[in-house]
């Protein structure tokens, strides 16, 4: 049994057969897991794993800036991210992926992201007192670029990014980059200098200079 670290899980579900399977995969995990069928109130809550099933009873108890995992079919995946999910779990899944996924969302996954004069959050971009709404699509496309600022980002690594698995090559990607572009040319309207733009590298992807 390994030693278990500060991450703390709360997994929200009313599945018996999810719960127990977690439950097995504690006793060999650095996480710690607990349960509830809605938001527990524990301070110490790292990230929210959430059944499909109670997905709407989550979000309307939430905070904002609340992280959580959403478990479900291929079909639950759209809505999910659309619903606010840093990251979705596709049934049959195993526990290889389960921590993998919580690891990586607890040690690199943030809400708030800086873009020189610019605040993200997953609903908008900020400068000063302007605000724009943006998508969660769009924030995670901005997200992985400026995680990989002045390096290309290809076209597959933001799909990936989007769905959590490889895609074929479709014309998501630029329309996202196309709402982000309109998007950041209004903000500049207040102040040119507030950031950089998003330089398209042909038959490859797109970069932050």
């Amino acid at each position: 049994m390994r030693q278990k670290s500060l991450i703390d899980v709360c997994v929200i579900s009313e599945n018996p057969y999810f719960i127990n399977r977690i439950k097995i995969f504690s006793q060999y995990s650095e996480i710690t897991f607990n349960y509830s069928k809605a938001v527990c109130s524990k301070s110490t809550v790292s990230l929210f794993l959430v059944d499909i099933e109670q997905l709407e009873v989550f979000l309307k108890e939430k905070k904002f800036t609340t992280k959580f995992i959403v478990f479900g079919e291929q079909k639950d995946l759209a809505p999910s991210f659309n619903a606010g999910c840093i990251d979705f779990l596709k049934n049959p899944w195993n526990t290889d992926e389960l921590e993998a996924r919580i690891l990586k969302t607890i040690y690199t996954a943030s809400t708030i992201t800086q873009w020189e004069k610019l605040t993200l959050s997953q609903k908008t971009i900020t400068l000063g007192n302007f605000s724009t709404d943006i998508s969660i699509e769009e924030y995670i496309i901005l997200k992985k670029l400026l995680d990989n600022k002045q390096e290309p980002v290809p076209r597959e690594a933001l799909l990936f990014a989007l769905w959590g698995e490889p895609k074929e090559d479709s014309r998501v990607v630029d329309m996202h980059i196309s709402n982000i572009r309109k998007k950041i040319k209004t903000i500049k309207q207040y102040d040119n200098g507030c950031c950089g733009s998003i330089k398209t590298i042909r038959n490859y992807g797109y970069m932050i200079i």
